[in-house]
């Protein structure tokens, strides 16, 4: 069973883990080099909220979204979020899970709308979830993602008030 639960700084060495993992797929991130804890820690550092999929029959982290604003200013009421699951997890609806909770966190946090900026065209699970969630298509930009064959791939917008 998965609970979600707030960071604490002793999931930092998991969150490091699952977060380079994807970015080692190549499939979902555009960044190409691994982060590190320093690196991990002050982005953490940065976040409106920070929340952990615990898988609970053994208190380990699944997974892990962050919630910030997507603008500055006067565009500081849409927010924007990153999610990752670790692939010994994938495959349980942690994603979901995690996207579901954000949405209720986004609220809390008084934030009107959630963007995604860059959902990669080949993640179909991502892409499936967000329709699923009501989550509407407010863009692609062509061949923006460069996948690990080096095959350029679109990218999908996605909006939804909340």
């Amino acid at each position: 069973m998965i609970r979600i639960r707030e960071y604490r700084e002793e999931d930092i060495n998991a969150i490091q883990a699952i977060w380079n993992e994807v970015i080692e797929e190549g499939n979902s991130f555009f960044w190409t080099e691994s982060f590190s804890l320093d690196k991990i820690r002050g982005i953490l550092e940065r976040q409106d909220a920070v929340l952990c999929a615990e898988d609970t029959e053994n208190g380990e982290v699944a997974g892990f979204y962050i919630l910030h604003k997507n603008f500055p200013g006067r565009g500081a009421h849409v927010a924007n979020a990153l999610y990752a699951v670790g692939s010994r997890f994938r495959n349980r609806r942690i994603g979901r899970t995690l996207a579901v909770h954000s949405l209720e966190t986004a609220k809390r946090c008084g934030y009107r709308a959630i963007q995604f900026n860059s959902v990669v065209s080949s993640n179909t699970a991502s892409v499936k979830l967000w329709e699923s969630l009501g989550f509407e298509r407010a863009g692609t930009i062509r061949k923006a993602f460069m996948n690990p064959m080096n095959q350029p791939l679109d990218i999908y917008i996605y909006y939804r008030e909340l």
